[in-house]
């Protein structure tokens, strides 16, 4: 199957918070597939009444990443069954694969991948249980500290901790200060908080929960932002570091014109950098990922990295940091979208 007789399908929006950023990654792919070679439909889950389109205006005019993720409204079921029915109906539009340009909620947590799984549809990236495991940062730290990935220290909540009063001693009993604060199944840093004082854990925490029903409360680790992209096929990608100018590398840092400053490859020891790339690779198996994602790590003062999170459907602009790391290695952007294609084709019809 050639990208001339392929129709992919891009998934665009969706209603996570990361909306805003799904919508400017889909953007992209869509470009590079069609200046790959591919016949590009596009369809936004929490628009149903737009069909898939070649015609993407409309799905694409408001594409803009504000300084702050977009408020979500409360009215998404009805979307969601309508869109389920416009995805039963694949054969109708031709389509042979769906590209996820999804970030966040049930675009990322496995729940359309299962729907497409379900229908038959291929899929890019990962298997709806691998982004299930992935999603789950603290189920994420279990199978990953199993293959032997060292992990931060923290406890995962539920909002009865935050009701009981009881949160303040479970923090000290169990991680002490500084430590952050973060929903336990988001992306872009939405809903995090690095908490210095015991009278902001309470703040922290409700921000938190107003994107999920659980929390993390992990270490605050001093050091370094280092990521790893992992992508079948290259295996001398480089190690990204992430210097964000405000200190905390926030969703205004990461996607806001010169809010982060992005060193390719990362000024590291080859010891060091070895070894977080080893323990890329040991997540993303460990998770039963494929294709291609992201892993992000902590790199403190000593040397000692710890994994912060692996992410199944990482940042698919044209400037995010997969395709920055693969650039580096003469992997343009239209070559990755026409790579993550082709390798999901190949994995459904393995």
């Amino acid at each position: 199957m050639t990208p001339h007789n392929t129709t992919v399908l891009v998934l665009a929006g969706g209603d996570s918070a990361e909306r805003d950023v799904s919508l400017e990654s889909a953007r992209g792919i869509t470009a590079a597939l069609r200046e790959a070679g591919y016949r590009v439909l596009v369809a936004d889950p929490a628009r149903p009444d737009i069909m898939p389109t070649e015609n993407d205006s409309e799905i694409f005019r408001d594409t803009r990443i504000g300084e702050a993720p977009p408020e979500i409204g409360d009215d998404l079921y009805t979307e969601r069954a309508e869109f389920a029915r416009v995805l039963s109906a694949h054969q109708s539009y031709g389509i042979d694969v769906v590209f996820l340009g999804l970030h966040g909620g049930t675009g990322e947590d496995g729940t359309i991948q299962a729907l497409l799984e379900y229908v038959g549809v291929p899929h890019t990236g990962s298997s709806s249980a691998a982004c299930a495991f992935a999603m789950d940062k603290q189920r994420a730290k279990i199978l990953a500290a199993a293959a032997g990935v060292r992990v931060i220290h923290g406890v995962q909540l539920a909002p009865s901790a935050l009701a009981a009063g009881t949160l303040e001693q479970t923090v000290r009993e169990t991680v002490g200060l500084p430590c952050v604060v973060k929903p336990n199944s988001q992306g872009s840093s939405v809903g995090l908080t690095i908490v210095h004082e015991f009278a902001q854990l309470d703040v922290a925490a409700v921000a938190a929960f107003v994107t999920d029903t659980h929390i993390l409360i992990e270490q605050y680790i001093e050091g370094r932002e280092i990521t790893h992209a992992v992508v079948e096929g290259l295996d001398d990608i480089p190690l990204l570091e992430i210097k964000a100018k405000s200190g905390l590398y926030d969703y205004k840092s990461k996607y806001q014109a010169g809010g982060a400053e992005y060193l390719v490859p990362a000024p590291i020891d080859e010891t060091t950098a070895a070894a977080i790339k080893e323990s890329a690779r040991r997540t993303f198996n460990a998770l039963g990922m494929s294709v291609y994602g992201r892993v992000d790590f902590r790199l403190d003062n000593n040397g000692q990295h710890y994994l912060l999170e692996a992410n199944s459907l990482p940042g698919m602009t044209a400037t995010s940091l997969v395709p920055k790391m693969c650039k580096s290695i003469g992997v343009d952007y239209v070559e990755l979208c026409d790579r993550i294609v082709k390798r999901s084709l190949d994995r459904f019809s393995g």
